[in-house]
C-alpha cells in the first residue's frame, strides 16, 4: 500500500515515475534509458534531473536543471517542486538526527501536504529533540493521520516527548486523549502526577473531569494543588463547591491555591472564606486571598498588597504588575539596594508600560561581566511567582536544573518585546543603547521589533545602523529589515552578496529546548535558531529572498543547494518550494 507521500509524488510525475527502490524503483530503472536518449538527442531531460537527485548527485542535477531551464526559457515549477520534495524525503529518511531535524524544519517552511509523512519519520527518530519538533508541528496540521501519529508518540522512550504528545492530544481534545494520558500517568511515580491535572482540565469531557476531581483528593499535596489551580485556569466553575470545601483544610499550600482559584473563577459567594484567609499567619495565603479579594472588587485589598510589596515581599511586587494604579508604589522599588527586589519591580513596572522603567531596565537587558541569569521561583501553593536573579549564570549552569542560559535569554527577549509597548521614542532610545553596547544575542529580535514600528524614526535608525563599522551582524540584519520594508534595491543587492559570501555556513543550529511547562511564549517553537551564530541570519536572508517569488530568488536558492553547506539542503528545499508557491 502506497503512502500519501508516494501518491503525491506519482501525481506530480505521472504513472511512470516512483522515487526510490523502496517504493518500486521505476525511476531508477527507467532513468538510465532516458539519460541515453537525452544524450543522444543532446538535450536535458527532467526525469534525468530527478534521477540524479535520487542518487544524490546534487550538483549534476542542478546543472542539468539550469540547462533544461535555458532550453525551456523559464523555470519549470513542477520540476522544482519535485526536486524539493525529493530532498526533503531523503533528509527525513536519513539516519543522521541533525539531518532529520532540518528536514522537519524544511517541511514546515514549505507548508506542503506531504509534511505528515516527513513528520512520521521524526516521531520514530532516536533523538528526543527531533521527536518533540515533529510533535510540535503535527499539532499545527489538520490531517486525519495527526492523532494517530501523536498517539504513536505516546510510546516514546522519553518522558518529555510523551508529555509534549499528551499536551497536543489534549489541545485537540482527541477521543483517545483521556485514555492515553491516564495510562501514562499511572506509569510514573505517584509523586510526579502533578503534571497531569492541566491536561484533564483542558480536555473537559465528563471522564476527564471525573479524573480531575479524583486528583483533588490525591495523597500528595502537589497533585491536589495542581488539580485545584488547573480547574481555575481552565474556567471549571462547576468544581467550585469542591474548591470551597478545600479552602478550609489546614494545609497552607492548599489554602493558598484555593484562594487563588476562587479569585480566578470570580466566585463572589466565597467572600467570607477569602476574608478569613486574608488574616492567615501565612504570608503566602494572606497575599493570595487579598489578591483574590481585589479581583472581586475589594479595593482595600490593593492597599494591603502594596503594603506587603513595600516590605519587599517578592510575590507581592510581582502581583503589582497586574494591579492598576500601582506604578507609584513600584517606582521606588526599581532603585532598591537588593538586586532581587529591583528586578521583580522592573518586571512588574514594565507591564504597566511606564516609560520611567527604561533606565532601570538596562541593568537586566544588557549582558555584562556579572552574567545575570533569571529563574522563576514559586510559592508553596504554586500560585504565586517571582523571579530569582542569579549572578555568574554560566558558572551555575551545571548546578541548576534545566537550561539556565536558554531560559535567561528567553526572559531578556520577553522584556525586550514588552518594551515595544512603551511609547515609540522610549523604545528607540532603548534600541540605540542595545546597539551601542552590542548585545549580539538580542540584535535579531531588536531589529525585527524596530521593523514592525515602521515609523520614519525607526527607518532612520535602521538606515544609520546599516552603515555601522565593525558590526557586520548588525549591518546585515538592518539591510535585511530595510529590504523587507522595500526601501531600495541596494538592500536586496547587499543581502544577495552576503548570502554568496556565507552560503557555506551551516545554516541551522537550534537552541537547547525548554520543557513545555517553562516556556514564556504559549506557542513558542522548538526551532529557535541560535541567535549568536550567523546561522539564524543566513536562513532569514534566504527566507526573505524566497518571499520575493521571482526568478532571481529561485536562482539564489538553487545556487545555495549546489554550492552551499550540505547540511543546509533540506531547509533550502523547503524554501525552494515556498519560493514557487
Amino acid at each position: 500500500m502506497k503512502t500519501p507521500m508516494q501518491k503525491t509524488f506519482q501525481l506530480l510525475l505521472g504513472s511512470l515515475l516512483c522515487f526510490s527502490p523502496a517504493f518500486g524503483g521505476d525511476v531508477l530503472a527507467e532513468a538510465p534509458a532516458e539519460e541515453k536518449r537525452a544524450e543522444k538527442e543532446n538535450k536535458p531531460n527532467k526525469l534525468h534531473i530527478l534521477y540524479l537527485l535520487q542518487t544524490r548527485e546534487f550538483n549534476r542535477a542542478i546543472d542539468l536543471y539550469q540547462n533544461y531551464r535555458e532550453e525551456l526559457g523559464r523555470h519549470d515549477f513542477e520540476v522544482l517542486q519535485q526536486m524539493g520534495l525529493i530532498i526533503l524525503e531523503q533528509g527525513a529518511r536519513s539516519q543522521d538526527p541533525a539531518t532529520q531535524l532540518t528536514s522537519i524544519f524544511g517541511s514546515h517552511i514549505a507548508g506542503i501536504a506531504a509534511s505528515v509523512d516527513i513528520l512520521e519519520s521524526g516521531i520514530t527518530s532516536s533523538q528526543p529533540q527531533t521527536q518533540i519538533a515533529a510533535i510540535h508541528y503535527l499539532g499545527q496540521l489538520q490531517d486525519d493521520r495527526c492523532e494517530e501519529l501523536l498517539t504513536k508518540a505516546m510510546s516514546s522512550d522519553y518522558f518529555f516527548t510523551r508529555m509534549e504528545a499528551a499536551q497536543q492530544l489534549a489541545f485537540r481534545k482527541a477521543p483517545a486523549a483521556v485514555g492515553q494520558i491516564e495510562s501514562l500517568m499511572y506509569k510514573i511515580p505517584p509523586q510526579m502526577r502533578f503534571f497531569f491535572p492541566q491536561f484533564f482540565a483542558l480536555i473537559g469531557t465528563a471522564d476527564a473531569i471525573s479524573l480531575l476531581k479524583g486528583m483533588m483528593d490525591d495523597p500528595f499535596h502537589m497533585t491536589r494543588i495542581e488539580a485545584i489551580l488547573s480547574a481555575a485556569r481552565f474556567g471549571r466553575d462547576d468544581l467550585l463547591p469542591m474548591i470551597r470545601s478545600r479552602a478550609t483544610h489546614l494545609n497552607v499550600a492548599e489554602q493558598e491555591a484555593c484562594a487563588t482559584a476562587i479569585g480566578d473563577l470570580k466566585d463572589s459567594k466565597s467572600l467570607p472564606i477569602l476574608k478569613k484567609l486574608s488574616q492567615s499567619p501565612s504570608s503566602n495565603v494572606k497575599l493570595a486571598a487579598r489578591n483574590a479579594l481585589y479581583t472581586l472588587g475589594d479595593d482595600a485589598s490593593k492597599e494591603e498588597i502594596i503594603a506587603l510589596a513595600k516590605e519587599r515581599n517578592l510575590f507581592a511586587i510581582t502581583l503589582l504588575g497586574e494591579i492598576q494604579g500601582s506604578e507609584e508604589a513600584l517606582l521606588p522599588l526599581i532603585k532598591d539596594p537588593d538586586l532581587q527586589v529591583r528586578f521583580n519591580a522592573v518586571f512588574a513596572l514594565l507591564k504597566h508600560n511606564d516609560p520611567r522603567v527604561a533606565h532601570a531596565l538596562f541593568e537586566f537587558l544588557i549582558r555584562d561581566s556579572r552574567d545575570l541569569g533569571f529563574q522563576p521561583q514559586y510559592s508553596v501553593g504554586n500560585s504565586l511567582m517571582s523571579w530569582k536573579v542569579i549572578p555568574s549564570a554560566q558558572q551555575h549552569q551545571m548546578e541548576l536544573q534545566g537550561d539556565l542560559m536558554t531560559l535567561s535569554l528567553n526572559v531578556r527577549e520577553y522584556l525586550l518585546r514588552e518594551c515595544l509597548e512603551l511609547n515609540p521614542e522610549t523604545f528607540l532610545e532603548i534600541a540605540s543603547v542595545l546597539f551601542d553596547t552590542r548585545q549580539t544575542d538580542l540584535i535579531p529580535l531588536l531589529i525585527s521589533l524596530i521593523q514592525n514600528l515602521q515609523t520614519p524614526e525607526a527607518i532612520e535608525l535602521l538606515s544609520h545602523k546599516a552603515q555601522t563599522a565593525g558590526a557586520p551582524l548588525t549591518r546585515t540584519y538592518c539591510n535585511l529589515a530595510l529590504l523587507r520594508l522595500k526601501k531600495g534595491e541596494q538592500y536586496k543587492t547587499a543581502i544577495k552578496n552576503w548570502i554568496s559570501a556565507k552560503k557555506t555556513t551551516e545554516m541551522i543550529r537550534f537552541r537547547p529546548m525548554l520543557p513545555w511547562n517553562t516556556r514564556l511564549a504559549e506557542k513558542s517553537s522548538p526551532f529557535e535558531l541560535t541567535p549568536e551564530e550567523h546561522s539564524r541570519l543566513l536562513i532569514e536572508c534566504y527566507q526573505t529572498i524566497a518571499m520575493e517569488h521571482d526568478d532571481q530568488s529561485i536562482d539564489t536558492i538553487l545556487e545555495g543547494l549546489k554550492s552551499g553547506h550540505s547540511n543546509n539542503r533540506s531547509v533550502l528545499a523547503g524554501l525552494l518550494i515556498q519560493a514557487i508557491q
